[in-house]
């Protein structure tokens, strides 16, 4: 029997982001990204049939690049696939965008 569960709080800067199109729908896609220390952790959800983890983007930004630059490193890291709410290119484009403006919210603190 489980009596306890215990998760250490993030000290570092987080965010995550969904695009619906309208207030009830499942989301089309999620960027989540999490300060880690001196690194950058990213992470998708609904584009593929997995949740998606975006290696090249935190190489990226361990490398210096700026949001947007690290944002155009996804294409390595995800393979969309599409339904009836997005087609595969779309949701690439849309987890660009929102990488970029995650990673915005999470350095402006917002």
């Amino acid at each position: 029997m489980v009596t306890a569960v215990r998760f250490p709080v993030s000290t570092g800067r987080f965010a995550y982001t969904k695009f619906r199109r309208r207030l009830y729908d499942w989301a089309i896609a999620g960027v989540a990204v999490q300060e880690t220390g001196s690194s950058w952790r990213v992470g998708y959800v609904n584009l593929a049939r997995t949740p998606r983890r975006g290696a090249a983007v935190e190489r990226a930004l361990a490398g210096g690049a700026s949001a947007a630059d690290a944002a155009a490193q996804i294409g390595s890291d995800i393979d969309p696939t599409g339904d009836v709410r997005a087609t595969a290119e779309y949701k690439r484009h849309l987890a660009e965008v929102l990488t970029t403006r995650t990673l915005a919210k999470a350095t402006m603190g917002a």
